[in-house]
């Protein structure tokens, strides 16, 4: 058993941003429990690969330790906040759209020796402090149920899901071409490269400004993580990197989009999770309502079949709205037997919270768009 330091205080450790070899450091002690199935080597290369994203370069994520005052390697505990844009269409103000600055927390660890000290909630209180100097509000998903952020200022949304499970994966693939072939020409989809990507972004992103523009005054803040490309491109380089270590393999296909570019999803392969996760689905101008759950149900059957592809036994999406459950409802009816759709909360983790500048209440805000896009 780990020696524990019970006689610690805040007077005895130091919260910084981590120098380069502090940051090394606290890789490898959270490798030990999020490393597999990689080797601890291969995650800290993978975690050092992500920081030269653009999401994260140049002081885009930052990186945080608490740590002995006289012993600046031994970390204590560590975390990372990476800065995004937040779109915020403010109660009594229809029709503007304010581009804000917020946080993502992510990667909150306590060495074993020095947990239940109140290191870690010492450490995001720090934090706290320091992000409210330069943005207004932060949010981070918790893989530790709803009461411990909370009760440190982050209060909980919503965490719906939805899980196309696939039962047979030979099935499931040939039944997304049968699909497929009996689908009009409208409805009928190809996948999307990587390349294609940041002109979609860049569609999407124009796009959920004018939804949120349009949004009714309900007296309530409407806000939604912008999804940039390079907030698109960061889950990219972590799918790339988990598939040449584990398989020796390339991502070909990103996502999908109806063959008359009105509707498209990007995806995400979790290959530790073993799911293919959907970052976004975006329907523009759809004619009706019910073409927009057509589109989505054709654009899941696409990630059902990249998923089969990948031997992934689950497409999830997060926290559907009426069309994606119409949608993925009806690809669990048109693939019965192969795929089964389950509806449930997400509730063992990557519970997402936020938290305003200051404290403010969130009683009043909604979050849109609250799908894995966000989640880093």
């Amino acid at each position: 058993m780990a020696e524990r330091h019970p006689s610690i205080t805040p007077a005895d450790i130091v919260f910084a941003e981590a120098t380069p070899r502090q940051q090394k450091l606290a890789w490898e002690l959270n490798g030990a429990s999020w490393a597999k199935p990689m080797s601890i080597a291969e995650y800290v290369d993978r975690e050092a690969h992500l920081s030269r994203q653009d999401l994260a370069a140049g002081g885009g994520c930052r990186y945080w330790v608490v740590f002995p005052r006289d012993r600046p390697d031994e970390i204590v505990a560590g975390c990372e906040s990476t800065r995004k844009t937040l779109l915020v269409r403010r109660a009594g103000l229809p029709g503007e759209v304010y581009q804000v600055s917020a946080y993502a927390i992510a990667s909150v660890y306590t060495n074993p020796e020095y947990r239940r000290l109140g290191m870690a909630s010492l450490m995001l209180r720090r934090l706290q402090e320091a992000m409210d100097l330069d943005s207004e509000g932060s949010a981070l998903y918790s893989d530790i149920g709803k009461v411990y952020y909370a009760q440190l200022g982050w209060d909980v949304f919503p965490s719906d899901q939805a899980t196309l499970e696939i039962l047979d994966r030979e099935e499931a693939a040939r039944g997304v071409v049968q699909q497929q072939q009996q689908q009009q020409q409208q409805q009928k989809t190809r996948y999307l490269s990587k390349d294609e990507l940041p002109a979609l972004c860049e569609r999407d992103v124009a796009d959920l400004k004018e939804r949120l523009a349009g949004l009714p005054d309900d007296g309530k803040t409407h806000i939604a993580f912008s999804p940039t490309w390079s907030q698109v491109a960061w889950h990219f380089a972590r799918e790339e990197f988990m598939a040449r270590a584990m398989f020796s393999r390339a991502i070909e296909r990103r996502g999908a989009a109806t063959e008359d570019g009105r509707s498209w999803a990007i995806w995400d392969h979790d290959f530790r999770e073993k799911k293919l996760k959907v970052q976004r689905i975006v329907t523009t101008r759809p004619e009706s309502e019910e073409r927009r759950v057509e589109d989505v149900a054709a654009l899941l059957q696409a990630a059902v079949a990249e998923a089969a592809a990948w031997d992934l036994p689950k497409v999830l999406l997060w926290n559907p709205d009426e069309a994606f459950t119409l949608g993925a409802k009806g690809v669990g009816n048109a693939m019965e037997g192969s795929v089964k759709v389950i509806f449930d909360e997400r509730l063992d983790g990557s519970i997402p919270c936020f938290r305003w500048k200051g404290g403010k209440d969130t009683s009043a805000t909604v979050w849109e768009d609250n799908y894995y896009y966000c989640w880093c």
